[in-house]
């Protein structure tokens, strides 16, 4: 019995030890260490020429360290301090406990402590050097003394408190508080920093607030889209932070709710903004103007994503199938009514159009990124089957031929400075998950008119009207500028059929065919298209990218109005993974119909079982004999004939009306539209007997 009771004491004692404040901490630097060493591989012969360069006093030959700009010239160091700490650490490579090396490194901590560079941009100063400051001192946290160690890390210092870090930003300076309590040993500093993370795992309701937004979506740099770029990368932080606290006393911070928010954000939202390897250049911000930054998520977070949210495993695992070439998991159709953006999925095919508006920032210019980008948000879509359409096309691009846009072809007209704030109020989408349509009104740069998307039963029709432009530029509306396959068709009204295969243009087009999608004028539309070679540099759009030229083939599909438009209006489909065969029989058949395209409504119906209406003022529109519908307000409107009645759709464009009345074959009904947070999301559906 006295054995047992000396085996249940130190038993007793190992478990109150294993839960003490120092044994959580050395727990969290152990993870944090292994994660860097895993995320590295040492390159020896990168270390030799580290060293090489590097002068007696610690600072390395070709770093200028004085200059004070919007970028951070000094930041390769810190860069270089990284890698010489990790090849100190890591076992199996020559550098390994290499005395040399460790008295190097301090030689560059003792030099950038001396000189401490900075930048005009603040995120170098709070973010970006603190973070590579980060990694090679808490590498060397069991190697240096202790007062060198603090001395070192005095550096570091805890910005949590600043409340103009919010989203991303604010799980950035969490981390470095983090990293600095887990040097120092502070439990204190380590608790600041989870818990301010933590704070950013809830829904922000008021629109400009910057975070996860109801609709899924992610917002950035006011009431910006960004579920890529930023939104990418703090989903990438949670997936770690909720591991690396797992079985400490923070994991606490990190209940069920919050694990529910970062599921639905991601099956939600980053899942739908995605397709194959790449992602929605209008979820991405200024980040499309740097190499290779359009992508989706990684595998590795959505095997995080397994651990941390096993209920949905098989989503995920359906998901990383996706990434790898497989068909998307759950095809169908959603708005955001925060961001002003519709998606579109089938399983091999892709489509989204962005609007914008006085609630939402478009895009945005910073630090020289996206120096073209003024036309990204005024009605972009994206047309996706391969996923590799777009794939580093950005520095080719004619910035006046975005797909989806109505451009004045001015090349300054492209031109953006700062952020674009939208201007117009009417702008709004309605969706049943399945399909769905997006409408706003245009007037930018001298250019306005009304266009809408539809999105039925696999296809995207886009209608234009009351287009007007006093420049004497011409006007187009772009329907693609993606890089050309190997051979596009085209059909002119009379039948006649042309190939391209290297090169070519031609206009009065019907319809034109290139790498498994279609297009289609309807109403008396006609096409333009060209494939032509297009050059440009990164640094045409980013100050700080090559100035390398780069060419490639590009495909381009235009509508031409002509200059100084009066009453310019379009109409055109888009048939996505289509062969050429059926979309042969498309051309010649189908049943989409343009009902309106006026000032008043734009309307479309797709055989006698689909009708989708943009009520730009209370009006009435009939669909043929078998269908009238009436709104006693602004609305978009999507119907379905189903068992024998109508179900119905709506939602408020201006996101201020309470309810609208429609009529159908003359029979009233009222809708209450959603408040609060759901301010301009679709109306429960209906039932309107007929």
């Amino acid at each position: 019995m006295r054995g047992l009771l000396l085996l249940v004491s130190l038993l007793s004692c190992v478990l109150l030890r294993a839960n003490t404040p120092q044994a959580e901490i050395d727990t969290l630097t152990a993870r944090l260490v292994e994660m860097r060493l895993a995320a590295v591989k040492v390159d020896e012969d990168d270390i030799a020429r580290c060293l090489e360069a590097m002068r007696p006093d610690g600072s390395f030959e070709g770093i200028d360290y004085t200059s004070v700009t919007n970028n951070f010239r000094a930041g390769p160091h810190l860069e270089r301090l990284a890698r010489m700490a990790v090849a100190y650490r890591k076992e199996g490579n020559r550098y390994t406990g290499s005395a040399e090396l460790l008295d190097r490194i301090r030689a560059g901590f003792d030099y950038w402590l001396k000189v401490r560079p900075s930048s005009k941009n603040w995120w170098f100063n709070d973010i970006g050097a603190p973070q590579n400051y980060m990694v090679p001192l808490l590498l060397l946290k069991h190697t240096l003394n202790r007062d060198e160690l603090l001395r070192y890390a005095a550096y570091l210092e805890d910005k949590t408190g600043n409340k103009a870090h919010r989203g991303k930003n604010r799980t950035w300076v969490s981390n470095i508080t983090i990293h600095k309590g887990c040097i120092e040993d502070s439990y204190e500093l380590i608790r600041i920093g989870f818990e301010s993370i933590a704070s950013t795992i809830r829904v922000v309701p008021r629109q400009g607030d910057e975070g996860i937004k109801i609709d899924n979506s992610f917002h950035q740099h006011r009431p910006q889209l960004y579920s890529g770029g930023y939104g990418m990368s703090y989903v990438n932080d949670l997936a770690d932070f909720f591991l690396l606290a797992e079985g400490t006393s923070f994991s606490a911070l990190f209940d069920a709710d919050k694990r529910k928010i970062l599921s639905d954000l991601l099956l939600g939202g980053q899942l739908l903004f995605g397709y194959r390897h790449t992602f929605e250049l209008g979820a991405t911000g200024r980040s499309f103007t740097r190499p290779n930054a359009v992508s989706n998520i990684s595998s590795a977070t959505l095997d995080k994503m397994m651990k941390i949210d096993p209920e949905h495993t098989e989503d995920y695992e359906a998901w990383k199938k996706h990434l790898e070439g497989g068909p998307f998991p759950k095809p169908g159709n959603k708005f955001f009514w925060k961001s002003d953006i519709m998606t579109q999925h089938g399983k091999n095919y892709y489509l989204s159009a962005k609007v914008v508006s006085k609630r939402t920032n478009g895009t945005e210019m910073i630090n020289g990124e996206n120096l073209k980008g003024y036309n990204l948000p005024l009605g972009a879509t994206q047309i996706l089957v391969s996923g590799e359409e777009y794939r580093n096309i950005y520095p080719l691009w004619d910035w006046c031929m975005i797909p989806g846009t109505t451009a004045v072809q001015q090349p300054d007209s492209s031109r953006l400075g700062g952020y674009l704030f939208g201007t117009n109020e009417f702008a709004g989408g309605v969706s049943n998950g399945r399909n769905g349509l997006i409408a706003y009104e245009h007037d930018y740069r001298g250019v306005k008119g009304k266009k809408a998307y539809f999105f039925l039963n696999d296809v995207m029709v886009c209608l234009g009207t009351d287009i007007r432009s006093s420049a004497p530029e011409t006007v187009y509306t772009t329907l693609n500028q993606c890089f050309f396959g190997t051979e596009a068709t085209a059909g002119e009204e009379a039948g006649k059929v042309r190939k391209f295969r290297s090169g070519g243009e031609t206009s009065d087009l019907k319809w034109a065919y290139h790498n498994r999608v279609g297009y289609l004028a309807l109403d008396g539309s006609s096409l333009c298209l060209n494939v032509r070679k297009q050059e440009g540099a990164w640094r045409d759009i980013n100050l700080s990218g090559s100035p390398e030229k780069l060419s490639g083939t590009v495909f381009n599909v235009w509508i031409d109005h002509g200059a100084c438009v009066r009453d310019g209006r379009y109409a055109y489909m888009v048939v996505p993974d289509c062969s050429s065969g059926r979309f042969r029989s498309i051309v010649k058949r189908h049943d989409y119909r343009v009902v309106e395209n006026t000032s008043s409504a734009q309307a479309v119906s797709c055989g006698d079982k689909a009708y989708a209406v943009v009520f730009y003022v209370p009006g009435e529109v009939t669909f043929g004999e078998e269908l009238t519908v009436g709104s006693d307000k602004a609305a978009v409107v999507y119907i379905e004939r189903r068992d024998g009645g109508f179900t119905v759709w709506a939602a408020d464009p201006l996101y201020r009306e309470r309810e609208v009345t429609l009529s159908l074959n003359g029979q009233e009904k009222t809708l209450t539209f959603p408040i609060g947070v759901h301010t301009g999301d679709t109306v429960t559906q209906t039932y309107l007997p007929y």
